[in-house]
């Protein structure tokens, strides 16, 4: 990430020289609000379109699109202790890797729901994985329940039992 924040300074110094050059030669007044307005856009959309084009974990400050989400499912975690926890969430059709700030609680949180999981034969759940809440009451990862045993066949229709001194 650091080289993207370097290329970033590159490429705002860069915009910011356009801009500047485009304001002394412009006279409109109208064209200079669009030139400051477009210059205004293009900087947080030239900072977060090359995080998610490297390949690298996207922080999840950067999340524009599925702030939305209520539950991604876990596909997997790493955990770096005093840097980040590293998850692939599946929250539409393609998974994606995230980027969480250390965090020691959200860490034992997570690793307590795989183990969970593992036992369910299910996946852990990260709930509102994008939201910025500092709400911590109620845990953010968790296991999915295990799936309902399907039921048992019963062959020539059953039998109900019936107590000989009970009405039907």
């Amino acid at each position: 990430m650091e080289n993207l924040t370097v290329l970033f300074s590159c490429f705002a110094i860069l915009l910011l020289m356009m801009v500047w050059a485009a304001l002394r030669w412009s006279r409109s007044g109208k064209a200079r609000a669009l030139i400051i307005a477009l210059f205004a856009l293009m900087l947080p959309a030239a900072y977060a379109a090359p995080a998610t084009l490297l390949g690298r974990a996207k922080p999840v400050t950067l999340e524009w699109i599925g702030t939305h989400v209520q539950e991604a499912q876990v596909l997997s975690a790493t955990l770096i202790e005093n840097d980040a926890i590293y998850l692939t969430l599946m929250w539409r059709e393609a998974p994606n890797l995230y980027q969480l700030p250390w965090d020691r609680r959200m860490a034992e949180q997570l690793q307590e729901a795989m183990k969970d999981a593992e036992r369910n034969g299910t996946r852990p759940v990260m709930r509102l994985p994008f939201e910025k809440s500092w709400d911590d009451r109620e845990p953010r990862f968790y296991a999915q329940p295990q799936p309902k045993m399907p039921d048992k066949p019963m062959p020539g229709g059953g039998v109900e039992f019936q107590h000989p001194g009970q009405a039907t």
